[in-house]
């Protein structure tokens, strides 16, 4: 019997051990600027943002409006990803998109290695799966610079793709498109979006973002 208890004691502290050993390999979400995907929740997020966009004089007539500019607060704000009229559909299935300021707050940028970005925080079922966030790149320069800002923090990228692009009147430009994927998040750093002055950045979380698109609302049709 005692045989027996020490080979239990043995194989109990085996498994400690190697929970541990998962528990310190385990690959943690990408994060940015204190939000990690997967974790940081949407109270903590409106907590962090909260502020006084408009009408904040006590003697104005009209009721104050409070950043952040998230859809379950401003359900007719039309940032779902259908720009829908109502967000109410999507805040049922448990999908919040945010901003961390109002779109008239001209003198508020949420930044990125120091570079004005507009930038879009979504939630599912109150947990941060993606972060998005477009900024201008006249001359390359913003694009660089956040290149190289990504690259001394997450290390050098998975992939560095060349994409070819055309616009309307023929002419042809190239951009990277540059990805850190460590398995559980990815990175998409674009240096052409929608016009070749601008670039973009999404931070998304796999498996919350396939979660997200499982219970986004479904697009109904009245085609017979």
């Amino acid at each position: 019997m005692k045989q027996v208890c020490t080979l239990m004691v043995l194989l109990l502290g085996v498994g400690i051990a190697l929970a541990q050993s998962e528990t310190r390999t385990a690959t943690a979400p990408y994060s940015l600027k204190g939000f990690k995907l997967g974790e940081s929740s949407l109270a903590d997020f409106k907590a962090q943002f909260r502020h006084c966009a408009d009408s904040c004089d006590a003697k104005s007539k009209y009721t104050p409006k409070f950043a952040p500019f998230c859809s379950d607060d401003f359900p007719e704000s039309r940032q779902t990803p259908d720009h829908a009229d109502s967000a109410l559909p999507w805040t049922k299935s448990g999908l919040v998109f945010c901003q961390p300021y109002f779109p008239f707050e001209r003198d508020k940028h949420f930044t990125i290695a120091d570079i004005d970005t507009t930038a879009y925080f979504d939630f599912f079922n109150g947990k941060l799966y993606r972060i998005s966030a477009a900024f201008l790149n006249y001359g390359g320069t913003n694009f660089a610079s956040m290149r190289d800002a990504f690259i001394s923090k997450f290390g050098p990228a998975t992939k560095d793709d060349v994409v070819e692009y055309n616009n309307a009147f023929g002419a042809k430009f190239s951009g990277h498109v540059l990805t850190w994927d460590n398995g559980v998040s990815t990175i998409l750093l674009t240096e052409i979006n929608q016009s070749k002055d601008t670039s973009a950045v999404v931070f998304s979380h796999k498996a919350i973002l396939n979660a997200a698109g499982e219970a986004a609302p479904k697009k109904t049709t009245h085609d017979l």
